[in-house]
C-alpha cells in the first residue's frame, strides 16, 4: 500500500511525458515562430528525453536512499 503513491506518480509522469512528446512532433511552429523541421523536432525531443531521464534518475536515487535508510 505504501508504494501505491510512488507507482501512481510514475504513471502520471509517463503520461505527461508521452503527451508532451506528441505535442513536440505535432506542432508546426515553435514558440519563437520558427517552422519545425524534422531535425528541429528531433532536437527538441532529444532535449526533452534528457530532461525526463535526469528527473527519473534523481527520483529513483531518492527513492533508493529512502528505502535503504528505513532498513
Amino acid at each position: 500500500m505504501k508504494g501505491k503513491g510512488w507507482r501512481t506518480l510514475q504513471i502520471v509522469q509517463f503520461v505527461v511525458f508521452l503527451c508532451f512528446s506528441v505535442f513536440l512532433f505535432v506542432r508546426p511552429v515553435d514558440g519563437h515562430g520558427a517552422v519545425q523541421t524534422p531535425e528541429a523536432k528531433l532536437t527538441s525531443f532529444a532535449v526533452w528525453v534528457i530532461f525526463y531521464l535526469g528527473l527519473l534518475a534523481v527520483e529513483w536515487l531518492t527513492h533508493l536512499v529512502r528505502r535503504r535508510a528505513k532498513r
